[in-house]
């Protein structure tokens, strides 16, 4: 919430939990959007492969001997 007062009409406590008050909107801001950006980037890329997609498949080597 702003304060009306002129800083220099204001206490040292008081410029002080302007301040803080100040940062920390900026925080909780910082985070949402920091969360956001997370949760949009989970829905691009999931994780939840079946076991015949899971995105790795043994290389094959081939048989040395007889053919069949």
């Amino acid at each position: 919430m702003p304060n009306a007062l002129h800083p220099d009409r204001m206490t040292a406590d008081e410029r002080l939990d302007e301040v803080a008050d100040i940062l920390a909107t900026g925080l909780t801001r910082w985070n949402k959007r920091k969360n956001t950006n997370n949760s949009n980037a989970l829905r691009e890329f999931p994780l939840d492969f079946s076991p015949t997609k899971s995105g790795y498949e043994p290389q094959l080597k081939p048989r040395k001997g007889r053919i069949r």
